[in-house]
């Protein structure tokens, strides 16, 4: 393999626009007739809605539009459609705060606003859950009242026989650990135009992840052909799931289009983004974990309830994501895993950086220390007894490929000081670490797992790479692109990426995951040979010359042997208008399902290529105020191969910042009446870069896995570890355990209190 541009930091291809300004993002867009969409949200978290009174809002003067249930179509809409129970605009009931229950259009938003003053909803309340365990009690008021109870779906995992393992074991221990709703705090909130043409076709402009799974959503929800949508997504200011599944105002402002005749655009206000964008799902989580006198752990039991939110979006995928998660890590005989979404009236969650792993790996590695403590034994070396190993089969059935755990672990314990801070508590400090296991190339879910590239040469020079990888930020474009020109032998310079449009890429499953990179980036590849082979070709017929031997490099073309060098250029225009023979390439990959394979039994095989990974840290705490200061973090994960040194360490630091708040500061807050209180950065903290700690990033490399030029997904899973290596180092420095996240100062101060009452005692 050439190593020109592959595994080199080089500049990202969109950094220009982006640093300068002129990068468009789909809030910039403007065109003639520009409507503005505004949204009614609920002021109650659960209530009966008696009556809609909008005739002095359709009076007003530069309103065009207004609607409600009546005006939208009936048809139910869920991430899986037999789970379906949202509907456009409310009908009967409203089940959190910031539902939507009726929408305006008008000429500006000053009117707008005022539209939205003018409609008069009469509401019964009705009572309000906000815990899961009180949605759970027999006799619990139903939020949605056609289902049996707020228990609404469930599964179970059962691996070896985890109660025999139990009782055989020589060390048990079990805790509770929780985790509650966070926000997405993406820096472009979520936003869209939508414009219906004459003749009947629906455009659609948003920041999303997913352009070919939402158009199918937009079209399934509205009840129209899916021919008849297109969806565009321009620059995204990041997404970190948000911007997977459909959001309602998609379909909102495509009806509000289609009645009025102009194009309409719905932005939610940053308040909005907090409350309605959807969250990280809370998990509560009850773990069992044992292991034999002489380190080896033998059986994990978990007991998982997720709070749903008011309605399904990813619940279901999530949880079935931490199952094979908690199931692969440490390659454990006997697991057992009972996962449970509940409804209750808070916003619904969705996908969130992790999928659910992040959460599980704070119950999973805290309680990994505790185990090592009641075994007397360095926590380090606990984990080393137990690593992952390449090319194995775990007892849940993960097929480990590639695998550079053992290194990861030794490296950044090595970076942290291990042997010379652990147990020192030195000024209050200690260190801790945490080991994790993601994707690294996406998943099986759909029962299907493809991507599909092409790439065409012109005759000036450049290289244009048509993919369905969608940036939103982590740089997917670039790393597309070197690919595309590593094994083109072109200039990175030379390669211009399309995507984001719906009538342009060919059909993909969206960005997310990890996928990005292993899945399109093969894709990609493919493509790239292709083209590749057909610039060969006609280099050997211009240049008289066996196609064995043509050499192509830096955008050079020339004959082995010989000095003289033509440029790319100069091929393509000679076959082009020449020969009227175009250079180009089409590449798919199908990532190949194992034989036999179903969704459900199939279970973590749906994994087509795992990513581990260690981040130790070191923190200092204040006893008098309960800060906890993250001096430093060392994150060594596995690439496979590193596509983009510099982008792979920038994903790297960034998952770190996001799991320090995970970790120490994010949550939503609400109020008993169901009221998101922190709905402002103000008062939703995340870190700022006073916060920020020295990080050192290491990409890992390893080998044996299928991904271009053997590389994996690195966008996820810097963020799982963090919390639990905060969580462990904090018990380094102070002796203090906590279970629930995020650990604040006050639950630090009164854990400090207690544990000093109880040596007084």
């Amino acid at each position: 393999m050439k190593t020109c541009i592959v595994r080199k930091g080089l500049p990202r291809i969109d950094a220009i626009p982006k640093v300068s300004g002129e990068a468009q993002y789909t809030i910039d867009l403007k065109m003639p007739g520009l409507l503005i969409g505004k949204i009614l949200r609920s002021p109650y978290a659960h209530a009966r809605i008696k009556s809609i009174d909008a005739s002095a809002a359709r009076a007003l003067d530069g309103v065009l539009a207004v609607i409600t249930a009546e005006d939208v179509p009936e048809n139910l809409f869920a991430f899986y459609q037999w789970q379906a129970d949202k509907h456009i605009l409310c009908t009967d009931k409203v089940r959190y705060v910031g539902d939507e229950v009726a929408a305006v259009a008008a000429v500006d938003e000053d009117t707008a606003e005022e539209a939205l003053e003018l409609i008069k909803v009469e509401y019964e309340p009705l009572p309000v859950i906000l815990d899961i365990d009180e949605a759970m009690k027999p006799g619990a008021p139903l939020i949605h009242e056609d289902k049996d109870s707020n228990s609404t779906w469930s599964v179970d995992r059962l691996f070896g026989d985890p109660d025999k393992a139990l009782a055989e074991c020589d060390y048990v221990v079990e805790g509770t650990y929780d985790t509650y709703q966070l926000a997405h705090t993406c820096l472009e909130v979520s936003n869209c135009v939508a414009k219906w043409d004459k003749s009947g076709k629906l455009t659609i402009w948003t920041n999303t992840q997913a352009p070919h799974t939402q158009r199918q959503e937009v079209a399934r929800v509205l009840g129209i052909p899916r021919r008849n949508v297109r969806i565009i997504s321009s620059y995204m200011g990041g997404g970190f799931g948000s911007k997977l599944v459909m959001d309602m105002k998609l379909p909102i402002a495509s009806v509000l289009s289609r009645l009025t005749g102009r194009p309409v655009r719905i932005v939610n206000t940053r308040s909005e983004e907090f409350t309605t964008a959807k969250t990280r799902y809370p998990y509560r989580m009850h773990l069992k974990t044992g292991a034999t006198k002489d380190g080896k752990i033998v059986v994990r039991d978990l007991i998982l309830i997720a709070d749903d939110g008011a309605y399904h979006d990813k619940g279901a995928a999530t949880i079935n994501f931490s199952s094979m998660m908690f199931g692969t890590l440490y390659n454990v005989p006997n697991i057992r895993f009972h996962g449970e979404l509940v409804y209750t009236n808070k916003a619904m969650g969705t996908a969130f950086r992790g999928f659910g792993n992040p959460q599980v790996t704070f119950a999973t590695e805290s309680q990994l220390d505790e185990l090592a403590e009641k075994m007397g034994i360095d926590p380090l070396e606990l984990r080393r007894r137990n690593v992952n190993h390449p090319h194995e089969t775990a007892a849940c059935g993960a097929e480990v490929c590639g695998c550079a755990m053992s290194e990861c672990m030794e490296l950044a314990a090595k970076e942290i000081g291990w042997q010379e801070k652990r147990g020192k508590s030195a000024r209050l400090r200690g260190v801790g670490l945490a080991n994790m296991v993601h994707t690294g190339g996406g998943g099986r879910f759909y029962g299907f797992n493809s991507a599909e590239a092409m790439i065409k040469l012109s005759d000036e020079g450049t290289v244009t790479l048509i993919t369905s990888a969608l940036d939103m930020g982590q740089g997917a474009h670039t790393a597309m692109a070197q690919i595309a020109a590593e094994e083109l032998g072109v200039r990175l310079e030379d390669v211009n990426v399309l995507s984001h449009d719906t009538e342009l890429t060919p059909y993909d499953l969206g960005s997310w995951g990890s996928r990005a990179t292993f899945m399109n980036g093969n894709a990609v590849l493919a493509a790239a040979e292709d083209a590749r082979q057909s610039l060969v070709e006609a280099a050997a017929e211009m240049l008289e010359a066996d196609a064995a031997d043509i050499l192509v490099e830096e955008s050079k073309v020339w004959v082995k042997g010989s000095d003289e060098k033509h440029d790319l250029s100069e091929v393509v225009d000679h076959t082009v208008n020449e020969h009227g023979e175009p250079i180009s390439g089409i590449g798919r990959f199908v990532d190949h399902l194992p034989e036999g394979y179903t969704i459900p039994t199939a279970f973590a095989k749906n994994i087509p290529c795992f990513s581990f990974g260690t981040q130790a840290v070191e923190v200092e705490i204040d006893p008098e105020t309960g800060q906890v200061v993250v001096l430093k973090v060392v994150a060594a994960h596995e690439t496979g191969t590193t596509i983009n040194q510099t982008m792979s360490e920038g994903q790297l630091e960034g998952s770190v910042a996001q799991g320090i708040g995970f970790a120490l500061m994010e949550r939503l807050v609400h109020d008993d009446e169901g009221r998101i209180v922190n709905d402002r950065f103000l008062d939703y903290k995340i870190p700022n870069i006073g916060d920020v700690p020295e990080i050192k990033a290491y990409c890992v490399e390893s080998v044996g896995t299928n991904g271009p030029f053997g590389a994996k997904g690195i966008g996820e899973p810097g963020l799982v570890p963090t919390a639990p290596a905060i969580a462990n180092a904090i018990y380094d420095a102070i002796g203090v355990r906590l279970h629930e996240l995020p650990m604040t100062r006050e639950q630090l101060l009164t854990a400090l209190k207690e544990k000093q009452a109880s040596t007084v005692e």
